[in-house]
């Protein structure tokens, strides 16, 4: 059983959670850990669909973030709330405390512009609601290491991949948050990177228009890679001769950006198993039979308190 001797925090910056129970929960499997954590009101609250109101929810964050005593942060769930209050962080007082911060869904909203505001690295991995039952065994293993290993390292079997070795900016997250971005001052300017994206609860050619959206506007062609990571609900469950599938998007997005590595299978976000992914590092992409591997040192990590 991993052991996590820091102080942990949990805020609610997005929706609030389904069950009264969840944050209890969440809070029990650190705890057992051997961590110390605290819990902010708002993940206690419910205004309309929110975790509070705008205001509470950004105090929420800010104060998490901000205390000197907190190594970890981390969203108790996703669903919507952070598009509306992005404008109302303080980036820079966070990034001068600099703690290890980490969600998905909703919470690529968050690791886009603190990229595009600071430079700073936080991580696309679990949310506090992915540890109210144990997560799966390489859930945790992944998140353990981010955390706590000189070395970030991440695989996936890929056989279409080819011979690869590349360096490149790792950013991405939630395609339908990546693409809301587009156009404001939250969406981080990369060049050269690799790119990752995952979804739920949309179709195929839903999938696409978000991706022939990102590749007019410019951003596709300027990255070395692009990997797709979990798209289960984009065909359906029982697929006819003449519909549009998730293997269409793929064939269309190769031939608008021939030559570009365009690979399938990360396991993160929505997929029952969520490698934790530092978005905004260098990191080395290569093949090794038939498994892309990523790895980088330069990655948040947490000095054990206890």
């Amino acid at each position: 059983m991993p052991n996590y001797p820091i102080r942990v925090g949990f805020c609610a910056p997005s929706r609030a959670v389904m069950d009264i129970s969840t944050p209890a929960l969440a809070k029990l499997y650190f705890k057992d850990r051997g961590a110390d954590v605290v819990l902010h009101d708002t993940v206690f609250k419910n205004v309309k669909q929110f975790a509070g109101t705008d205001a509470e929810r950004v105090e929420g964050l800010m104060t998490m973030a901000c205390d000197p005593t907190v190594d970890l942060v981390l969203p108790l769930r996703g669903g919507y709330g952070l598009s509306r209050i992005l404008d109302k962080i303080d980036y820079e007082a966070i990034a001068a405390r600099a703690p290890v911060l980490c969600g998905y869904s909703d919470f690529t909203a968050f690791n886009l512009a603190y990229l595009s505001k600071t430079g700073m690295i936080s991580y696309q991995g679990p949310n506090g609601t992915d540890f109210v039952d144990t997560p799966v065994f390489m859930t945790e293993k992944s998140f353990h290491g981010a955390l706590f290993n000189d070395e970030w390292v991440a695989s996936f079997p890929c056989k279409e991949a080819g011979d690869l070795d590349m360096e490149g900016t790792l950013w991405g997250g939630n395609l339908s948050m990546v693409v809301s971005l587009l156009g404001t001052p939250y969406f981080p300017d990369i060049e050269g990177g690799i790119l990752f994206f995952e979804d739920c609860n949309d179709r195929a050619y839903r999938i696409e228009r978000h991706l022939a959206q990102l590749e007019m506007a410019g951003v596709l062609a300027k990255q070395k890679a692009i990997i797709f990571g979990d798209f289960r609900d984009a065909d359906p469950a029982h697929p006819k001769e003449n519909d549009f599938l998730f293997a269409d998007v793929l064939k269309y997005l190769r031939e608008r950006l021939p030559g570009m590595p365009i690979l399938y299978g990360l396991p993160f976000g929505h997929s029952p198993v969520k490698i934790t992914l530092p978005v905004g590092a260098c990191v080395r992409m290569r093949t090794e039979k038939g498994y892309v591997v990523l790895s980088t040192k330069e990655h948040p990590r947490v000095t054990p308190r206890f």
